[in-house]
């Protein structure tokens, strides 16, 4: 869902250089879907409006100390978002796979419940069996595959909140 707002904003501030002044609006529909806007939508639900102010003439922004490093903050600003975006990525992608083990390493936790062969003793005179240690051995070490999993999770989820 971030990505999508990250694009409306970047559609929204490309757009501006051409709108002279122009309002927009955010919408609501009554399906939960949001829709932005020049113009009003008929059944919808008003959730904001923005104002779109044009640039400033290149020769205003240009102005300063310095000519030359006015260029380069801009490479700076673009070679930023540019890394932050990719880390941004980079940390999707993690939560995913992260997200994915853990799913796995649950459903091997569930189908692992179930004694396997040699992890039951016979009692004497045929009342039942018991588990033997290896069966617990076996569960304890499911168990701390999920924690693990859980907290690569709850770290990646972290790191990427971090990167925001």
């Amino acid at each position: 869902m971030t990505l999508i707002k990250g694009l409306v904003a970047l559609v929204l501030a490309l757009c501006s250089g051409f709108a002279v002044g122009e309002t927009v609006y955010k919408y609501q529909r009554p399906d939960g879907s949001t829709v932005y806007s020049d113009k009003p939508i008929a059944n919808a639900r008003l959730v904001g409006q923005f104002q779109l102010l044009p640039l400033p003439p290149a020769d205003s922004r240009s102005e300063g100390p310095a000519h030359g490093d006015a260029g380069r903050g801009a490479g700076d600003v673009a070679q930023r978002a540019r890394q932050r975006a990719q880390d941004l990525d980079a940390a999707d992608i993690e939560i995913k796979a992260a997200d994915q083990a853990l799913k796995d390493v649950e459903e091997r936790q569930q189908a692992g419940q179930q004694p396997l062969p040699g992890e039951r003793i016979g009692n004497a005179l045929g009342r039942g069996s018991r588990l033997r240690p290896e069966y617990f051995e076996r569960q304890q070490r499911l168990a701390s595959e999920v924690e693990q999993a859980r907290a690569r999770l709850e770290r990646a989820y972290r790191d990427r909140d971090e990167l925001r």
